[in-house]
């Protein structure tokens, strides 16, 4: 592949600048090639840390993770990284007290620890999809922070960086210092990028049945990875409701012809492979349900915590059926085949997301971000409702602090699922999304009069103790909201009479 040979090659030039930035439209392949480029440095043991960003609707703010889930893998792979770090953060209470400031986070936990530190060989860093950070709007964004302080780091860093090309982006990093602009449109590597995706769809429909369709379906591509990963897998994997073959998928897919109202060819394609596997209206609500919990999750959901959350969910949903819709969608989802179901779920291209959230181009398979916000806030309140209680870990004694107690991980690890520390921690982010109602005033009201200390216990066990303040101030304005108020007033007289 030509764009993967030049980032191989870029990474492994000693003299090449400290970070390349890969600049693309939607579906062109630069979150494949940062996927592959990480894979293949891992499987050396080159790869120092990866890290992707996810659009979340509240994701400004979260970029801060950039720099610690750096440090982390940092630590992991240098021990000597990790002691001079240790050093480093031992009586800095600023970044005890989970500082989001960004110049802080890269002097104390990645510059100074690097200072005397003398590692040999190239040290890559993946970061794909920046302009998904949330953060690339203000004028201290994480786009122009980086444009400033990556040429900073050691020489031997490599920062591999993907992102769709908007202006804010773009202007902060071309000319930025040590940085190096590489388009996915570059006309000297885009006029193999044909031949790539050919390569590819032979690579996947490999027998002489299917081969012989190759051609025809990288022209059909456009020079869209994506489409032709989604293409394959929908060929091997035909919709049970038409009866289809794999030539008939082909057949079909091949029919389609560009929509003057869907400028983007992937919007058809998703259209045709969604309208294959859900015939039915049925299926296609539960899949606008159980989708919107997946694309609305402040973190990615496993199979395990979805199916926990959505039994309380204030909507009908046989698990078994969730599981078999999700088996079907493969090739636009992670991990749903896979044997562990703790791995996380989330869409393959952030296309996908794109279509599901537009009315206009999804139709009939259009997410409302705002209902399944209100199924998730109801989710959530049910799980915590359900599942908290008093001393929840089992611990021996209340009078040892959370660090002394030995084995406190694997106690989290048996008696608070993910699932349920992810309703502790976020159900306040799914309810700022609502207007007041009653039946959640209700729910909040029982968990408030019963659940309140036993959430502040398990947010202390998992280090989340600070998060309990913004909630407590997310829900204050979310009672002030329209009928909120008279209605609090009026339970109040209730109970006083």
């Amino acid at each position: 592949m030509a764009f993967l040979d030049f980032v191989v090659n870029w990474v492994n030039d000693p003299t090449s600048e400290r970070s390349l930035v890969l600049f693309g439209q939607a579906g062109t392949g630069k979150s494949s090639i940062a996927h592959e480029i990480a894979r293949r440095f891992d499987k050396m043991h080159r790869l120092t840390s990866s890290f992707i960003f996810l659009r979340k609707e509240q994701s400004e703010g979260e970029a801060y993770h950039l720099f610690t889930t750096l440090a982390r893998d940092l630590s992991d792979r240098y021990p000597s990284f990790k002691a001079a770090l240790g050093r480093v953060i031992k009586d800095n209470s600023a970044l005890r007290l989970r500082t989001r400031d960004y110049p802080t986070l890269f002097k104390f936990l990645i510059l100074e620890p690097l200072k005397d530190l003398h590692i040999v060989g190239p040290i890559l860093v993946v970061i794909d999809a920046l302009d998904e950070s949330g953060d690339v709007t203000g004028g201290n964004g994480l786009h122009k922070f980086l444009a400033k302080n990556l040429s900073r780091l050691p020489s031997n860093f490599r920062v591999l960086i993907t992102s769709r090309p908007e202006d804010a982006i773009v202007s902060a990093l071309v000319g930025a210092p040590s940085v190096r602009i590489k388009s996915m449109n570059d006309h000297e590597l885009a006029a193999k990028t044909h031949c790539d995706i050919l390569a590819f769809l032979r690579t996947r429909l490999h027998s002489d049945e299917l081969n012989i369709y190759c051609d025809a379906l990288a022209t059909k591509a456009e020079g869209l990875f994506q489409w032709a990963a989604v293409a394959c897998e929908y060929i091997l994997e035909p919709p049970e409701f038409f009866d289809f073959s794999r030539i008939k998928c082909i057949e079909h897919l091949l029919k389609l012809t560009a929509d003057h109202r869907r400028p983007d060819p992937l919007d058809e394609l998703y259209e045709e492979v969604l309208k294959g596997y859900f015939r039915h209206q049925g299926a296609r609500h539960l899949f606008r349900f159980v989708m919107g919990q997946l694309i609305t999750a402040f973190e990615p959901l496993s199979i395990l915590s979805l199916i926990a959350l959505l039994q309380h969910a204030a909507d009908d949903s046989d698990p078994e059926s969730v599981l078999r819709m999700l088996r079907r969608l493969s090739s636009l989802l992670s991990n749903v085949n896979s044997s562990d179901q703790n791995l996380p779920i989330v869409p393959l291209h952030t296309s996908f997301r794109d279509f599901l959230t537009n009315k206009e181009k999804s139709g009939d398979f259009y997410v409302d971000l705002r209902h399944s916000h209100r199924y998730l806030t109801h989710s959530c309140l049910g799980l915590v409702l359900h599942e908290l209680r008093f001393n929840i870990c089992n611990l021996e004694s209340s009078y040892l602090a959370n660090n002394d107690v030995q084995d406190l991980k694997s106690r989290i690890a048996e008696h608070i699922s993910p699932a349920l520390l992810y309703a502790c921690r976020f159900w306040d982010d799914h309810l700022k999304h609502l207007n007041f109602e009653t039946d959640l005033f209700r729910k909040l009201r029982t968990f408030f009069q019963e659940k309140f200390l036993f959430w502040l216990e398990a947010l202390s066990l998992t280090s989340n103790v600070d998060l309990a303040s913004a909630a407590c101030s997310a829900l204050n304005v979310w009672l002030s909201s329209g009928e909120g108020v008279s209605i609090i007033v009026d339970s109040m007289r209730k109970a006083n009479n």
